[in-house]
This record gives structure tokens, sequence and C-alpha cells, in this order.
């Protein structure tokens, strides 16, 4: 592996006044980074917490493919059905 970051799954979900990207990434052979984006125009998301994530800020790893993607189900889930809160 040449030691770039290659994108294992990203999907961008729309719902209600959310427009986050939950991404995911291959760092290494066991090291896998899922984070989630805020695409709204105005950031308003940004910072808060939303699924064990904070939005723009954080990540949640993984050591094999298939935690990661289970990771990747559960932040989608999270955004489909979860309001972002501020930061406690």
């Amino acid at each position: 592996m040449s030691g770039i970051p290659t994108i294992v799954a990203q999907r961008q979900v729309i719902a209600g006044d959310k427009q986050l990207t939950v991404s995911t990434i291959r760092i290494a052979a066991d090291y896998y980074d899922t984070v989630l984006f805020d695409d709204s125009p105005d950031k308003r998301h940004s910072g808060q917490v939303l699924g064990g994530f904070v939005i723009d800020a954080s990540s949640k790893r993984a050591n094999d493919r298939e935690t990661a993607m289970e990771q990747h189900r559960e932040a989608l889930n999270a955004v489909r059905e979860e309001h972002p809160r501020p930061v406690a």
C-alpha cells in the first residue's frame, strides 16, 4: 500500500435539515477511519455530536474492513434518524 488513504465507502445523506456525508477510508492494512462531514452551506451542524461522532471533528477507528463497514452503517443510520446536539 502506498500510504495514501483510500475511500472504502462514502455516502451523502440529506435528511430533514441535515446534509452530511459519511465517509470511511482505509489508511493502512489494519487502520480504517469513519467520519461525518457537514455539507450544508452554512455548516450548521459542524462541531455537534451525532451517533458518537463530532461532525467535522472526530472519527472512529477500526482495525478491519468488517468493523469499519459496521461503523459506516451505524453512522448512516444515525444521520437518518438522530438529531445533532451540541458537544456537552
